[in-house]
């Protein structure tokens, strides 16, 4: 749900007002653009977690 919002200048005037269907237009059309973008990028890095590869901990190679 979105209210309407009244843009003031840095005096306190009333400069615009924004109704909450052109609020709701532009959420939408934002939230569009960002998914878009997100979905046809691939994570950098491993997709899987795990060891890295590499010298073994050697803590754990120690005799007691």
């Amino acid at each position: 749900m979105f209210y309407e919002t009244r843009v003031l200048d840095a005096y306190g005037n009333l400069k615009k007002t924004i109704s909450p269907q052109e609020l709701q237009t532009r959420h939408w059309k934002i939230f569009q653009q960002l998914e878009e973008r997100t979905v046809f990028q691939q994570k950098k890095g491993s997709s899987r977690p795990g060891r890295k590869k590499g010298k073994k901990d050697e803590s754990l190679l120690v005799a007691h």
